[in-house]
């Protein structure tokens, strides 16, 4: 390389940092969420609410934040909740710290007023109770103390002494995702990068001809970055939120591995073998939502190799990197493996299937037929639309070897008993919770609702892309095109559509019909997008349309990943952690925690370690009475009926939009 290259090439690499870093200084939000959001809410006496303010210590300067009383009480309650949070201008700034700026002339008397302290930065929570919060170290400014509260931290980093930052890796990821998702907002420096690789386009062509002479290590070398890219994109941020109500039932109640081991069985919708492993991951690797979130993490990742290795089989290498791709970033893969449910272990389980079947339908003998029903087995007994999808790839089996004359009595037979055995697997499963509890009971998955009009659309939609694949396969544009992946595409579009169907028939008798559970089909369905975007770039026959295919894969890509991420956040961690330092505070008191009426029976302990109080029933008198409603039903319908006084509940924001509660007698 020239002198001169190599000096445009530093240029390059300079203009490129340079330009990342003053983009994202110059407008930190386009990269996503890299700041947490702070929550302050300070329990005091009611005639020390005008001495108390909170002074947040900025990037470049000190801001002071007013706090405003939650909810109005009766005056038999003495205390109030004051509350605020840091944002300027409606955005979360950088926080390096926080202090209580309280008038140097009432300081002593504003401290002993004040019973606690909570702060929530994301879904941590930081708390001062009385005792810490007058033992904290002041400085005089102004003639007003200010009390610096320690200890406030969401994650360490290396770059700066945020309070509130996410995390270094954090910033790297959604940088990298933004830079490519974005391209107009980072203009200089796709300038800078594009410069960068026409001059090392001669020295990437040369490596990479000199790869492809030792293809497998290339392969394993791309796939490897492949993996990498997808673990990161699941590991980023998998603990940011709170369990959501069906995770703590996954991780608390059905694989608890301090309760018996029957509670694996007990979930109707769900058949056992997830809660199975889940429990026994738990029992190895510890009881905590970072394992069990952990698990559904690395289960992410597995789907992503075993999509590669179902497609590569019968579709060819291009079609796996390209289904591998769509599901490295599709908001649903992403979703799932950050929940302890066993959706993502279904996506893992389908493409291994997948493979072990079209591997039989060519050379059916017993033992390709035993390795179709080993993961079949696992896959019915992790949610029954496993079930569904079994029965589906029978009718494939079906028209398939009649379609290619290649059916035998014999051959049926056989499959037939498999199948057998993989519905034999389910019963007890069926006998001893599906068939009372799900089967036999008419509020079974009642949240779900009726076949509405965009499933009815949907259906449609479904109804016209089977015809229309059906009168393509007999035209010379198929063979051109698709012949040499047919068993791919044969197999996903069957399936997915037979699928697709009983459970649209089925939910006309009794909804069952929900996205959630259709992620059973995603692999199927990133096989035949794969298949589609592989096939056309084959038979483009000039630089210009390959360009556009792969702008067009790349739309497609990046259109699973800035779609919203799948799942549910509820706040159960945040409330109950403040519930249980509060009440452990106010030891004195006698402390019941109340219960929303659709609210799941908690074991005595659960994996975030908090105090678990005696459940409220109406009658019953407390000093302290907190209520967390974090999920469902009409909390103050509840109130209402355990004829609670309004007056006399103070309010404790989490984030904007929800909160717990104290209530005093």
């Amino acid at each position: 390389m020239k002198q001169r290259q190599k000096l445009l090439l530093a240029i390059c690499i300079f203009g490129m940092v340079l330009s990342l870093a003053y983009y994202i200084r110059r407008n930190p939000n386009i990269v996503g969420e890299i700041k947490a959001p702070v929550h302050i809410n300070i329990e005091i006496n009611k005639d020390h609410i005008q001495n108390i303010m909170i002074v947040a210590s900025l990037n470049n300067f000190d801001s002071d934040f007013f706090l405003s009383p939650t909810s109005i009480t009766d005056a038999s309650v003495h205390s109030v909740i004051l509350y605020t949070n840091v944002k300027n201008s409606k955005q979360i700034p950088f926080v390096q710290a926080l202090y209580l700026q309280i008038p140097q002339k009432t300081a002593r008397e504003t401290l002993d007023a004040i019973e606690g302290i909570s702060i929530f930065i994301g879904n941590k929570l930081f708390y001062f109770s009385h005792t810490d919060i007058l033992s904290l170290q002041s400085k005089e400014q102004d003639g007003n103390l200010l009390y610096f509260l320690p200890g406030l931290k969401y994650q360490k980093s290396f770059m700066g002494s945020w309070i509130n930052w996410y995390g270094d890796l954090n910033l790297a990821v959604k940088t990298i995702t933004v830079f490519f998702i974005y391209p107009a907002k980072f203009i200089i420096t796709w300038f800078f990068f594009l410069c960068f690789l026409f001059l090392c386009k001669e020295n990437i062509m040369n490596n990479y001809n000199s790869l492809r002479k030792r293809k497998y290590f290339l392969e394993i070398l791309l796939l490897t970055i492949v993996i990498l890219a997808g673990f990161f994109l699941r590991f980023n941020g998998y603990v940011r939120f709170s369990s959501w109500v069906d995770e703590l039932y996954s991780g608390n109640i059905a694989s608890n591995p301090h309760r018996s081991f029957l509670s694996t069985f007990e979930d109707p919708g769900n058949p056992p073998f997830y809660f199975i492993l889940l429990r026994l991951w738990f029992t190895i690797f510890g009881w905590s939502e970072q394992s069990g979130r952990l698990l559904s993490v690395i289960l992410g990742t597995a789907a992503i190799v075993s999509l590669y290795i179902f497609v590569k089989q019968f579709a060819g290498k291009k079609t796996a990197f390209l289904s591998a791709l769509l599901m490295i970033t599709n908001n649903y893969a992403i979703g799932f493996s950050q929940e302890m449910r066993g959706y993502i272990l279904e996506v893992f389980i389908v493409s291994i299937i997948s493979l072990r079947f079209l591997i039989f339908i060519r050379r059916q003998n017993i033992m390709n037929l035993l390795w179709y029903i080993i993961p079949s087995i696992l896959l019915v007994n992790t949610h029954y639309y496993g079930s569904i999808l079994i029965f589906a790839i029978f009718l494939f089996f079906i028209f398939y070897t009649i379609e290619e004359k290649k059916f035998s009595l014999r051959n049926t037979i056989v499959f037939f008993t498999g199948n057998i055995i993989i519905a034999f697997s389910l019963l007890p499963f069926f006998l001893h919770t599906a068939l009372s509890k799900a089967l036999l009971d008419q509020n079974f998955n009642s949240a779900i609702p009726k076949i509405g009009f965009l499933w009815m659309c949907a259906a449609i939609l479904i109804l016209i892309l089977l015809i229309f694949y059906l009168c393509l396969r007999k035209t010379n544009l198929w063979k051109r095109l698709f012949e040499s992946r047919r068993y791919v595409l044969d197999y996903s579009f069957f399936v997915t559509t037979v699928v697709f169907f009983i459970v649209f028939g089925l939910s006309l008798i009794r909804p069952m019909l929900t996205n959630r559970y259709l992620v059973i089909l995603l692999p199927l369905l990133l096989a035949i997008l794969g298949v589609l975007l592989a096939s056309l770039m084959q038979y483009a026959h000039s630089k210009t349309i390959t360009c556009l295919y792969a702008f067009g894969i790349y739309i497609c890509i990046l259109n699973g990943y800035q779609m919203e991420l799948w799942g549910y956040s509820d706040l159960y961690q945040e409330g109950a952690a403040y519930i249980s330092l509060d009440s452990a505070a106010h030891g004195k008191n006698k402390n019941m925690f109340l219960h929303p009426a659709v609210w799941l029976e908690m074991p005595d302990e659960d994996f975030y370690g908090n105090i678990q109080l005696p459940p409220f029933t109406p009658g019953d008198k407390y000093d302290v009475l907190y209520a967390n409603p974090c999920y469902g039903g009409d909390f103050f319908a509840e109130i209402k009926r355990a004829d609670i006084n309004t007056g006399k509940m103070l309010r404790i924001w989490i984030n904007e939009t929800a909160s717990v509660w104290k209530i005093y007698w």
